[in-house]
């Protein structure tokens, strides 16, 4: 029985997959008699493909996953929780800007808990993505009293229970679906200061004005079926 999945989305991170397959897997080590590490080239355009494949040579935990185009964040974290087979399941970027350290913090906190997020304290990206991130997840917080501030960060899931999340979405509004889906059920969830590293090579690609307009449209969408399913309820 494999005890934690980390599962690594990549997208033209050649300069930082392999290090951080290599970080994780030596944390992982310390903390864990069994894991695997599930990384997925999400079409990649530059030397990320080949960087994964040097990590594996030493990594014999690491399962290699392949996207022939791009088909972006969503998609890919579909197929990397649906072949993740730990019973925790934990989400890292292949950008290197939280560290390897990040996960035995988190780990510590997941007894009782079905999801530990990882708080990014402070954020080192541009002053206008943290501004969109923290307006997003402000947002998030009051419209479904949330209790986690840094929304969109790496999470720590317990597998039973992100495989019964079910969610709906196509967009990046998938794991804050998760995470309100996982807080109405009352599961217990946690949130912990990580370190959170300046980007040191290649470009953010988390948030597009058109992926960003998707988003609100499935939020604005999930939000109409609440007062919908509230209504009938009545």
């Amino acid at each position: 029985m494999t005890e934690l999945s980390i599962v690594v989305p990549a997208f033209n991170e050649a300069s930082t997959v392999e290090g951080v397959i290599r970080g994780h897997a030596d944390t992982a080590r310390t903390l864990v008699s069994s894991f695997e590490i599930v990384c997925c080239d999400d079409g990649s355009t530059d030397g990320t493909r080949a960087a994964i494949a040097r990590a594996a040579r030493d990594v014999p935990e690491l399962a290699i996953l392949a996207h022939d185009t791009n088909r972006g964040i969503p998609a890919t974290m579909r197929r990397l929780y649906g072949t993740a087979c730990g019973d925790w399941v934990y989400f890292t970027p292949a950008d290197g800007q939280v560290p390897a350290s990040a996960l035995p913090v988190m780990w510590a906190a997941r007894e009782g808990a079905a999801l530990v997020v990882g708080d990014r304290r402070p954020r080192r990206d541009p002053r206008s993505r943290v501004l969109v991130a923290e307006l997003y997840s402000a947002g998030l917080r009051a419209l479904f009293r949330l209790p986690v501030r840094d929304v969109d960060s790496v999470k720590l899931y317990r597998a039973v229970d992100l495989r019964g999340s079910a969610p709906r979405s196509t967009t990046n509004f998938m794991e804050a679906e998760i995470l309100i889906t996982l807080h109405r059920r009352g599961a217990v969830i946690r949130e912990v200061p990580i370190e959170h590293r300046p980007r040191i090579a290649g470009r953010a690609r988390g948030v597009t004005l058109g992926s960003a307009v998707h988003a609100i449209v499935d939020l604005g969408l999930f939000t109409f079926a609440d007062l919908l399913r509230g209504r009938r309820g009545r």
